[in-house]
């Protein structure tokens, strides 16, 4: 064998060997949901798992049921197994439809794909953005025709229904005791905004006919 050919075999095992070494370093991951399924209200709530830490971000991307993908969420991994809830459930008011979402996990050049199924069962969720203004309400330093707006919206996009409406707005002081228990997580969207129609029902709670509403969210952010 020839100098030559003894350096173009040395060169070609160190590429294979570099090739491998390359591709030994591609970690396994994982996304792993709490359930294949959720209801409005609930909480997005999945595990990442990967079999290296590389120091790189993982980034989660979303399609939703029209097939229309964007990026969720960018988090850093600093272990092995990491779990991620969302800070907010679904909303009922047409931001999350009904049907089935996919997610991918890209990772240090590896994938990990999931789906899940968003299931109206007639639970409510009600956009996080009224909560942040409920507590304002609450503390006393928004009076009731501004929470009213809020109301409305719930009204315009059908999570409520005013079956009768008035002609003067009328919130009782004691309804702020329900609101500060749903403001501060002691009882879910449902029950809040069950309350929130029996007392609209029974004219306790009495929306006017010409109440202004908030034309759409003030945070058009939909990251979960």
């Amino acid at each position: 064998m020839s100098m030559m050919q003894y350096l173009l075999l040395i060169l070609g095992i160190s590429i294979i060997f570099s090739g491998n070494a390359f591709a030994q370093h591609t970690p396994d991951v994982e996304i792993i949901l709490s359930s294949s399924s959720y209801n409005y209200g609930d909480k997005l709530d999945y595990s990442i798992r990967v079999s290296e830490v590389t120091g790189d971000d993982a980034v989660i991307y979303i399609t939703d049921t029209s097939g229309n993908k964007s990026r969720l969420l960018t988090i850093p991994i600093s272990q092995e197994e990491s779990r991620i809830i969302a800070p907010f459930g679904f909303d009922s008011s047409g931001k999350w439809n009904e049907g089935k979402y996919e997610l991918e996990l890209q990772y240090s050049g590896a994938i990990s794909n999931t789906e899940f199924t968003i299931v109206d069962d007639g639970s409510i969720g009600i956009p996080y953005w009224i909560k942040d203004l409920s507590k304002i309400w609450t503390s006393g330093q928004m009076p009731n025709k501004e929470y009213a707006k809020a109301i409305q919206f719930l009204i315009n996009e059908k999570i409520i229904f005013n079956p009768i409406v008035g002609q003067e707005l009328q919130i009782p002081e004691w309804f702020k005791i329900t609101t500060t228990w749903w403001a501060n997580n002691q009882i879910f969207d449902t029950e809040y905004g069950e309350s929130l129609q029996y007392l609209i029902n029974e004219k306790i709670i009495i929306i006017p006919i010409n109440q202004e509403s908030f034309d759409q969210e003030p945070s058009s952010d939909k990251v979960l």
